[in-house]
């Protein structure tokens, strides 16, 4: 850090009340600074003491299991695919768990990387069934690693929660790991992330998302907390100029269509349209390209790639395109109730109440916000 500022070593050590022996030792690692000391080299190199100084332990690698969210091969074939080294990192149920950040995640570039995959540990007999453990190099101490908080979803709005809450304290680190709901509610009752997000109507109880956490998490109590309730419909060109008014318009021969994941609340809405319909999927153009994302879909009907697709009005709205309201859907959280008492989970949900957040919320065109932050339900233990 001194010679990056040019500052010489003499210099630096008569700014800090030092000999140039006992600087010359400090940055060989030879010797440990008092904490006066360590408050004087920061104060005069401008930076915090953190960044000169470091446990011997936070630099050493992290054994972590590797979760690869949305695909079932969760082994070292999985860990093949995945080009990005980046990694999101946290500590759930006494163990580290480790997830890429990789293109297909909305806000991955944007997202700081937590630590850098160093290799596989490859251990008994370990099979596509067992978690992968591999080793990664933190790029932060392991105290700040242990505060992260990862929370699994499709909405953008989370984006904003995550950068929400960041502002209002720094030492919270909220991760958005794009997944689709199933995916996140699996990856919840696997103890991969700590929070899970859906939006899953139930067409038999008409209720969202508690039947589908029920059935996955079956042995522990959850709560599911709302985060706001928004729009799913048809995203079409700006003005709408092929007239796609309903599901029947996917058959035509001049659109085309361009799908979700399994898993999601998006796929469901429109296997359910045409199925209510009696409509051959496989007769809708484009039905089996796949957008990851609510942006991703309005990307592509944005740039001519495709003519409609299944997305939220806030994704529309922000690309300037036209939208079709299909059905009103309530996106939720889950999350273990023993978290209740988390000082994390506890700003989290005061978040979601807070006139501030659902201000910005609704500046997200499409998000209702009377509910947020209330609990709808309390899954227990059958």
């Amino acid at each position: 850090m001194r010679q990056q500022q040019g500052i010489q070593q003499g210099d630096l050590a008569a700014r800090v009340g030092i000999s140039r022996q006992a600087l010359s030792e400090l940055e060989a690692g030879k010797a440990c600074p008092s904490t006066a000391v360590a408050l004087g080299l920061a104060r005069a190199l401008r930076c915090k003491v953190e960044d000169l100084f470091s446990l011997s332990e936070d630099s050493e690698p992290i054994r972590a299991n590797w979760v690869c969210l949305d695909q079932p091969d969760r082994g070292e074939a999985a860990m093949s695919r995945q080009p990005s080294r980046r990694a999101a990192l946290a500590f759930i149920a006494d163990r580290w768990v480790a997830h890429p950040l990789t293109s297909n995640q909305p806000a991955s570039m944007c997202t700081p990387a937590d630590a850098l995959v160093a290799s596989p540990v490859r251990e008994g007999s370990a099979g596509l069934s067992s978690p992968l453990q591999i080793r990664l190099h933190p790029l932060r101490s392991r105290s700040e690693l242990q505060e992260n908080v990862l929370i699994a979803g499709c909405d953008p709005a989370i984006g904003l929660l995550c950068a929400w809450l960041g502002e209002r304290d720094a030492r919270f680190k909220l991760r958005w790991l794009y997944a689709t709901s199933l995916s996140a509610l699996g990856a919840l009752a696997r103890g991969e992330v700590h929070i899970a997000g859906a939006h899953l109507l139930d067409e038999a109880s008409g209720e969202f998302n508690v039947p589908f956490v029920r059935p996955l998490s079956p042995d522990q109590s959850l709560l599911i907390v709302n985060l706001a309730r928004w729009e799913e419909g048809f995203v079409v060109a700006r003005g709408n100029p092929l007239g796609i008014g309903g599901v029947r318009d996917l058959l035509r021969g001049d659109v085309t269509f361009v799908n979700r994941e399994e898993g999601s609340g998006a796929r469901k809405l429109i296997d359910r349209l045409l199925r209510k319909e009696s409509l051959d999927p496989e007769s809708v153009r484009g039905f089996r390209r796949i957008a990851h994302g609510h942006v991703a879909v309005a990307q592509a009907v944005a740039v001519g790639a495709a003519d409609a697709g299944i997305a939220t009005r806030s994704a529309a709205a922000g690309l300037d395109l036209s939208f079709v309201p299909l059905s009103e859907e309530r996106f939720d959280l889950a999350f273990p109730r023993q978290r209740v008492g988390d000082e994390r989970t506890s700003r989290l949900i005061d978040a979601l109440e807070s006139r501030a957040f659902r201000r910005q919320l609704q500046s997200l065109e499409g998000y209702a916000t009377a509910q947020s932050g209330q609990v709808v339900a309390e899954v227990r233990p059958a």
